[in-house]
């Protein structure tokens, strides 16, 4: 998969609320639930007008009353003039990085090898609602935020696979979700419980993801992860995850929109 194709997958497997096409990129809009589907995401490789661009996605996100947000692509050994002058401007007017993070990608063409061999307990699949439940109390997340991602996930036809563990006392012990679309497999939500880290459970429900996504045709797997989260990072690493881009998002000041304009 190249980054375009990794950049259009995402997007399907984790929709937005409202999405706006622009010739530059995607405004979405998801009521700011996450920066993912609340954010400007820009085009890989595509020039555009610094000024403009951001005076776009001010003015999209002040009609919503939501803090204008950036997500920037940035491909190793592809240097963009464009993306350095947009992030230069947008840190100028006090745009703040954040969630620095990979794109990693691993061919799962060849023979597949990975097990769903469970030593840690079994592992459940659930519907949608039951496990939003779920990775909302592993991630600590707001519960009133539950019924946007609800919604967007009803919003998608594709195929999708929700895995939770659980410890002998009904916990959530760790998560992990999966969409199929085209012959590649978008994983997201692999969270694991702060005390049950490093026992295995995350690579279980990985393992269990990518053998569905194979059993269906998948020939790419594909997942974003911040690069501060280091265990992460190197188990997808050993997974044979390799990183195919990286990318972070600046965040502006959320400003409303004067009425009449």
């Amino acid at each position: 998969m190249n980054v375009m194709e990794m950049e259009n997958a995402g997007r399907d497997a984790w929709p937005a609320l409202e999405e706006q096409e622009l010739p530059f990129g995607v405004m979405r809009y998801s009521r700011g639930i996450d920066r993912r589907s609340n954010s400007l995401s820009l085009y890989p490789h595509i020039e555009f007008e610094t000024g403009k661009l951001i005076d776009a996605t001010e003015k999209f996100f002040a009609e919503r009353d939501a803090a204008p947000i950036v997500r920037l692509v940035q491909q190793d050994g592809i240097a963009l003039n464009s993306i350095d002058d947009i992030d230069s401007a947008l840190e100028l007017r006090g745009y703040e990085k954040q969630a620095p993070s990979l794109t990693m990608s691993l061919d799962l063409s060849g023979a597949m090898e990975t097990q769903a061999n469970f030593k840690n307990g079994s592992i459940e699949n659930l519907d949608a609602g039951s496990w939003l439940q779920a990775w909302y109390v592993l991630t600590s997340r707001n519960m009133e935020e539950i019924d946007v991602h609800k919604t967007l996930f009803e919003k998608s036809d594709l195929s999708h696979l929700f895995l939770l563990k659980q410890g002998f006392d009904g916990a959530p012990t760790s998560s992990g979700m999966a969409v199929y679309a085209n012959q590649s497999l978008g994983l997201f939500g692999i969270s694991t419980a702060m005390g049950q880290r490093k026992r295995g459970h995350a690579l279980d429900i990985v393992n269990s993801l990518l053998c569905w996504g194979f059993a269906k045709g998948a020939r790419f797997a594909y997942l974003q992860v911040e690069e501060a989260n280091s265990a992460a990072v190197n188990l997808y690493q050993k997974l044979g995850f390799k990183k195919s881009y990286s990318y972070w998002y600046r965040v502006g000041e959320h400003k409303t929109s004067s009425s009449g304009d």
